[in-house]
């Protein structure tokens, strides 16, 4: 039959093991789903940065798009703009051809008259100073004439560089203010800094557990020790609960 201070000594021994190893368990199990939790949280902040990459991605494809579109649009607006410009130029000089020409057959005309009043001059027959007079006033109005004609041709040009150098002008601002309006060329954002993994934290070593199961079995021992010798009542000769008396 089993002593009381073995039985004793075993329960408490027991329930220390079963105490140690219920704690063991309830260590690994909030370690596990700390574990867990940072494993999520991990995942989800991962999510959240690829996502933001992808829409970064997108847009910057757009943005490249767009950039392409504007660059096509400007070209077009410099052909048009050079259009119109040859076209401009070629209205000034036509306008100036047509001066020209009128000047031109003014100064024919002008000598013609002249030459016509010359020779009606000399067919009169007449000599001496109103003969001389006649000839100098022909030869007078011919050069005013022809000077008044030069001046025309003269002004007729500087018209037509100064309308020139208008036409290139508007050409210069309004190719600047296409190009002015042209979008600067998209970069590409920097990616999202990857969230750091998590470290998984360590739980409980086999080694504590084991410490504490055998400090439940000595406890369980001294308590039987204890007992052993209360039941005895006194301390001057120790009889192991185990041990046979002689």
């Amino acid at each position: 039959m089993c002593s009381p201070s073995l039985a004793l000594g075993g329960v408490q021994a027991a329930g220390g093991v079963m105490g140690a190893m219920g704690q063991h368990r309830a260590q690994q199990a909030a370690v596990a789903r700390q574990n867990q939790i940072q494993e999520q949280q991990y995942q989800q902040q991962l999510r959240i940065q690829q996502e933001k990459d992808r829409v970064k991605k997108e847009k910057h494809t757009a943005d490249l798009q767009n950039h392409a579109q504007a660059l096509s649009d400007y070209q077009k607006q410099l052909e048009l703009t050079q259009l119109e410009t040859n076209r401009a130029m070629a209205v000034a000089k036509q306008k100036k051809t047509e001066r020209n020409t009128k000047a031109s057959f003014d100064l024919e005309a002008a000598v013609a008259k002249s030459i016509q009043a010359q020779g009606q001059t000399l067919s009169t027959g007449k000599s001496g100073q109103s003969f001389l007079l006649s000839v100098e006033q022909n030869k007078r109005s011919l050069g005013f004439a022809t000077a008044q004609i030069e001046q025309q041709m003269y002004d007729t040009n500087k018209a037509f560089n100064l309308e020139n150098q208008g036409i290139l002008m508007q050409q210069y601002n309004q190719d600047a203010s296409a190009y002015s309006s042209l979008p600067g060329h998209p970069t590409a954002a920097k990616a999202s800094t990857i969230p750091y993994k998590p470290i998984p934290i360590a739980g409980p070593s086999k080694m504590a557990l084991m410490g504490n199961m055998i400090g439940a079995v000595g406890s369980g021992i001294s308590t039987a020790v204890t007992t052993q010798r209360a039941i005895q009542g006194g301390d001057d000769a120790l009889t192991w609960p185990w041990s046979k008396s002689t």
